[in-house]
């Protein structure tokens, strides 16, 4: 909660990233566990906002899972030492794997240099670089940890940066008390709280292909996240599950998840960088092929040059979308650069498609006799047609053009909900008005349990 009165106050912003791996942990529940130990004591340090959940480029090959890097933004009467040391600690304690090469960086004071604000924004659809991040870390003077290749200190800094000072979401994730117990929520609740509180949470079941999304499935603390456009939301949603068995605590973060925000980037296909995100228009020049397992692909091109697209198999629906393209569409393709092979040319992996302007499909078929209404035999080249049922015959040597409906229409397509990524932006979601966001007056212990 803040207080008008700050005489005696330091502010920071704390960010930390890659503190997991495929052993386990997750950089969010070091987050839970260093609010909790940071508010045990009353009035020494605050939170200024919901701790920030922010998802990067989704598209980096080396990323552990969903590519989050967590800010605490405090007010506290601790030392700048004395918080880096809390900070380096907790590290310290929490990030044991061999694989875990984590980044922490400190801020001193409320407002984020400009050039940190830029980083964030590359960072989310750019492979940004450990030695341009030490650069910026050393121009403003922050405090700065790595552990093992550091390469955490990318997501540290960007996390810093993205202040989602426009669209956001918010997630509660609930913590287990033991790792190795398998996770357990009833199924009938889980699908009776995703019915009751969408559009205000979404993405918590799909019921057309029956996959429950708010359960992780690796080793890692986290027992159930819920994604939704308020912190009430939210909370509302976790109520219904409960009571739940092996929980330890939650906590409510403020994210881009579900904001579709590394797509805003326009791609240049002169330029397109491998593991890079965006968006691009263009013209498909090559029909659409299907291989074999079911996979799409077809070519677009502009002013900039060309590039493959590519649908796979498991986006199910959205497959059938691009398969009905034809040479001559102009679309918008959102998505991620894929590396070129040895047997792949480099290639866009498809997120979202959407028609812009559809070629007519025009079929010729022969004319239909006046009297008979069924369709006349042609009488060989330039020679016209005739009826082989009444034996009319007409001298026109032309075709009749007929339009027939295309399979797609100029609209957004996307994969099914089981196939979305983090930060994919719900269908729903783009009829939504712009979001503010507001400094939370309530107290602190309602955000965390």
């Amino acid at each position: 909660m803040l207080c008008n009165m700050n005489q005696g106050y330091n502010f920071f912003h704390v960010g930390f990233d890659d503190t997991d791996s495929s052993d386990g942990m997750c950089t969010t529940f070091l987050c839970y566990s260093a609010v909790k130990r940071l508010l045990k004591k009353k009035g020494i340090t605050e939170l200024l906002d919901y701790p920030h959940l922010i998802r990067l480029n989704p598209n980096i090959p080396w990323k552990t899972r969903g590519n989050a890097a967590l800010c605490l933004a405090i007010r506290t009467t601790l030392s700048r030492e004395a918080v880096f040391e809390f900070f380096r600690n907790i590290i310290k304690e929490f990030a044991t794997s061999p694989r875990a090469n984590s980044g922490l960086v400190l801020h001193e004071g409320l407002a984020i240099p400009n050039e940190v604000e830029e980083f964030a924004t590359r960072a989310l659809f750019s492979v940004m670089s450990l030695r341009e991040a030490r650069t910026i870390v050393g121009k403003f003077r922050m405090d700065s940890y790595e552990l093992r290749n550091g390469q955490g200190l990318v997501g540290a800094l960007a996390s810093i940066g993205n202040l989602l000072r426009n669209d956001h979401t918010f997630e509660l994730i609930a913590y287990r008390r033991e790792a190795r117990r398998k996770r357990h929520i009833e199924l009938d609740k889980i699908v009776r709280m995703s019915e009751r509180r969408f559009p205000e949470t979404f993405s918590n079941y799909d019921r057309d292909h029956r996959r429950v999304m708010i359960l992780p499935h690796g080793p890692d603390p986290v027992l159930c996240g819920i994604r939704g456009e308020t912190p009430e939301g939210v909370s509302e949603a976790f109520r219904d599950l409960l009571p739940i068995g092996n929980l330890l605590g939650y906590m409510i973060f403020r994210s881009n998840q579900g904001t579709g925000e590394h797509l805003a980037h326009r791609l240049d296909l002169n330029n397109a960088m491998p593991y890079s995100s965006g968006t691009v228009v263009g013209s498909v020049i090559e029909d659409p092929m299907i291989e074999r397992g079911g996979h799409v692909f077809f070519k677009i091109a502009n002013a900039k040059g060309e590039i493959s697209c590519a649908c796979y198999e498991p986006t199910a629906e959205f497959r059938k979308a691009a398969a009905g393209l034809m040479r001559g569409d102009i679309i918008e393709a959102s998505g991620g650069i894929r590396k070129p092979t040895s047997l792949h040319p480099k290639m866009l992996n498809l997120e979202l498609l959407k028609p812009m302007r559809l070629q007519s499909l025009v079929t010729l078929a022969n004319p239909k006799c006046p009297v008979c209404n069924v369709a006349l035999k042609s009488k060989g080249k330039n020679q016209g047609f005739a009826c082989e049922k009444c034996s009319y015959s007409s001298k026109t040597s032309e075709k009749t053009r007929i339009e027939r409906k295309r399979s797609i229409s100029p609209k957004l397509y996307m994969p099914p909900m089981k196939a979305h990524r983090h930060l994919t932006r719900p269908l729903h979601r783009y009829l939504l008005p712009p979001k503010e966001f507001k400094i939370p007056v309530e107290l602190i212990d309602a955000w965390v349990q």
